[in-house]
């Protein structure tokens, strides 16, 4: 799934434009679909000089403030799934009232699941190498 920032509208899979403004996510297109920088002027490959219009670049604080954001999610959902685990061990009246906290939480999880996965893989890659530091 990708955001445009110029029309604020999201598309769901991979796709090359925004289906709303028809504007390319953070390159030029030829009418090939060649890809190219942001600043050329023409394709890199076929010579073409018409190239789409990119989105508007985000600035880097708006990125790590993202992607900030959904670490934290993570975590928090983390944490309340243990809560949760936790409680339902501990307490046989608790059950019932749980269930609904339980469908909550899997509904969490599948959000999560739609975070993009380069950002699902950098994450793991930072747990990874903490638990390769520990071990030495």
């Amino acid at each position: 799934m990708k955001y445009c920032y110029h029309c604020g509208r999201a598309t769901s899979g991979e796709p090359l434009f925004c289906n709303s403004c028809g504007r390319s996510y953070d390159v030029r297109l030829c009418p090939r679909l060649h890809v190219n920088p942001r600043h050329a002027t023409v394709c890199s490959q076929c010579g073409n000089p018409e190239l789409s219009t990119p989105q508007p670049k985000v600035s880097l604080v708006w990125k790590a403030v993202g992607l900030l954001a959904q670490i934290a999610g993570g975590v928090l959902l983390v944490y309340i799934s243990l809560s949760v685990l936790l409680k339902l061990l501990q307490s046989p009246v608790a059950q019932s009232g749980m269930v609904i906290l339980g469908l909550l939480l899997m509904v969490l999880w599948a959000l999560w699941a739609l975070i993009p996965e380069w950002i699902r893989k950098l994450i793991h890659r930072a747990l990874t190498r903490r638990e390769h530091r520990d071990e030495r």
